[in-house]
C-alpha cells in the first residue's frame, strides 16, 4: 500500500457501487437541512471533536460492516459492496451534490471510510475533489439496531452524516493513481514536553489559521471551520459551501510564491493576525475573493448530551 498521502490509489472500484451515484449535474437537494436550491450546502455541523457533519431530514440506515481488513488486499471484503450501495442510495437522496459525478474506490487501509473522486478543471488547471464519508458508530448519537462485536460493526439509524470533501491540485499521475501537487515539504517542528509526557508538534493548525484568515474577510469568527487547509501537502481547500475550486485556485496565486516565507514564520511563531507577514499578504487579496464569505457565521451551542457543538451557515 503506498504510504505517499500525496498520491491517491485508485486500485479498485465497481459498476454496483458507482451506479447508485448522481451525474456531474444533480437535482436540486430536498432532503439534507442546510442545503439551498442549488444543491450547494449551506448549513455546516462540527461536534465536540470537531468533526464535520450534515443534519439529514430523515435517517439513513447504516449495515453491519467488517471491523478488520487485510491491507495488502486491494478488494472489498464479502457482502461490502452491497451494503455500501445500501447506504449511498439513502445519501445520495439526502445530498446527490456531495457525490455528483464521482466514482468510488476502495481504500484498504480505512474501510470505514468510503472515498469517491471527481476531476475538475479551472481556468486551464485540474483539481481533485474528494469525498470521504465516515460510518463509525457513535452511540450517543445513533440509535442502534443491531449490536456489533469485536468484527463487526453496529448496524444503526442516524440522522448525521459524518463526511470530508476537499479539492486539491493535480499535478498528475501514472494510471491507478493521482499525484496531488505537493507544495508544502513538511509540517513537524519538533517535541516538546518530558519523559512520558512528551508530545509532537505540528504547524498544520497555525498552517490552516493563516491560509483561512488571509481570504476571509477581517474579523469574522469560523472556528472550527477552515476553508483553506494544508492536507496532503499541498493548499487545498474544504469544497463544503462551494460550488467550483475557483476560490482555491484564486488563493494559490498569492500563497504558493510565499509559502517558504510562511513556514520558515510558523516553524519559529504561533500564528498572528498582526505579523508583518500576514499583514501584507492580506493586502493584496481580492476583496471579491473575501466577500465570498461576508455571510458566514458560527453558532456554538450544547446538544442533548450537553457537548459543545457548532452550527456554520455560509
Amino acid at each position: 500500500m503506498n504510504r505517499n498521502t500525496s498520491r491517491i490509489d485508485v486500485q479498485y472500484t465497481s459498476d454496483s457501487v458507482n451506479e447508485t451515484l448522481p451525474p456531474r449535474l444533480p437535482a436540486p437537494d430536498a432532503g439534507a437541512s442546510g442545503t439551498g436550491e442549488t444543491g450547494v450546502i449551506r448549513t455546516l455541523w462540527y461536534n465536540q471533536g470537531e468533526d464535520q457533519f450534515l443534519r439529514l431530514d430523515d435517517s439513513i440506515e447504516v449495515p453491519s460492516f467488517p471491523v478488520h481488513h487485510d491491507i495488502r488486499s486491494h478488494r472489498p471484503p464479502v457482502l461490502y459492496e452491497e451494503n455500501l450501495a445500501k447506504v449511498l442510495r439513502q445519501c445520495v437522496r439526502a445530498i446527490p451534490s456531495l457525490f455528483a459525478g464521482t466514482t468510488w474506490y476502495f481504500d484498504p487501509v480505512s474501510i470505514l471510510t468510503p472515498s469517491f473522486f471527481r476531476i475538475d478543471e479551472w481556468n486551464g488547471a485540474r483539481y481533485l475533489y474528494v469525498c470521504r464519508l465516515d460510518l463509525a458508530a457513535r452511540p450517543l448519537e445513533m440509535n442502534i439496531l443491531a449490536q456489533g462485536s469485536n468484527d463487526r460493526t453496529h448496524q444503526y439509524l442516524s440522522r448525521r452524516l459524518y463526511f470530508e470533501c476537499d479539492w486539491f491540485p493535480l499535478a498528475g499521475g501514472p494510471e491507478g493513481a493521482f499525484d496531488i501537487e505537493a507544495s508544502i515539504p513538511a509540517t513537524w517542528k519538533g517535541e516538546a514536553g518530558q519523559g512520558y509526557m512528551i508530545h509532537g508538534i505540528w504547524m498544520d493548525s497555525d498552517i490552516n489559521k493563516f491560509f483561512s484568515k488571509l481570504i476571509l474577510p477581517p474579523g469574522i469568527r469560523n472556528h472550527p471551520y477552515y476553508p483553506l487547509t494544508c492536507k496532503r501537502h499541498c493548499v487545498s481547500m474544504n469544497a463544503a459551501g462551494r460550488r467550483n475550486p475557483g476560490a482555491l485556485h484564486a488563493a494559490r496565486s498569492f500563497i504558493e510564491p510565499a509559502l517558504e516565507d510562511i513556514l520558515s514564520y510558523l516553524n519559529t511563531y504561533s500564528f498572528s493576525e498582526l505579523a508583518p507577514l500576514f499583514v501584507g499578504l492580506k493586502k493584496d487579496v481580492p476583496e471579491e475573493l473575501s466577500q465570498e464569505w461576508k455571510n458566514l457565521s458560527v453558532r456554538p451551542y450544547l446538544n442533548e448530551q450537553d457537548n459543545k457543538e457548532y452550527q456554520i451557515v455560509f
